[in-house]
């Protein structure tokens, strides 16, 4: 009876598919398992060891370690607002206005460089601006862009940006263990 049932599925898959449909059936379930192969293959040839004592930290040290070479503190805020602004004027993009804040490290959040800036200029100086700050500065986000130009021929854009730059200040958190 099991037999029966198998021999019309198949039946129904070759009516539906024909022979190409069906080769193509039997050459990804081919493919499927050759890449499951080669992945546990890969995965048994893998040192377990590839971790020396020396890259081996503390629970304490190894939470902190990933950030404090990524994020800046806040002293450096100034320094970060030259950056965009020379970024900003070396793409061609006047630099009318910026503001900034610094909100400190809370339960929900990390402690943050909040930067509001204007731009006015040509588009895509602008998104080339937007590209190459985010990739040199790792901590930075994008949180709010507002494109606006006063006609449809305009070539020249004003732009209304809302940066954060996540900071390592007060990073990692007090634990209770750590508290007086």
């Amino acid at each position: 009876m099991n037999t029966q049932l198998v021999r019309i599925a198949a039946a129904r898959l070759f009516l539906l598919l024909g022979w190409p449909g069906c080769a193509g059936v039997a050459g990804m379930a081919i493919a499927l398992a050759l890449l499951a192969w080669v992945h546990q293959t890969h995965q048994a040839a893998r040192p377990f060891s590839a971790a020396t004592p020396s890259t081996l930290t503390a629970p304490a040290q190894a939470a902190s370690a990933p950030l404090n070479p990524i994020l800046p503190h806040a002293t450096e805020a100034i320094a970060i607002l030259r950056i965009l602004e020379s970024e900003a004027k070396a793409n061609g993009l006047a630099w009318p206005q910026a503001e900034y804040r610094i909100t400190p490290l809370s339960d929900e959040a990390l402690s943050a460089l909040e930067i509001r800036t204007t731009l006015k200029g040509p588009y895509p100086q602008l998104r080339q601006l937007i590209t190459t700050l985010l990739d040199k500065q790792p901590a930075m986000a994008l949180r709010e862009l507002a494109l606006s130009r006063p006609n449809g021929d305009a070539i020249e854009v004003e732009a209304k940006l809302h940066w954060t730059v996540f900071l390592a200040d007060g990073w990692p958190p007090a634990t209770q263990e750590d508290k007086p």
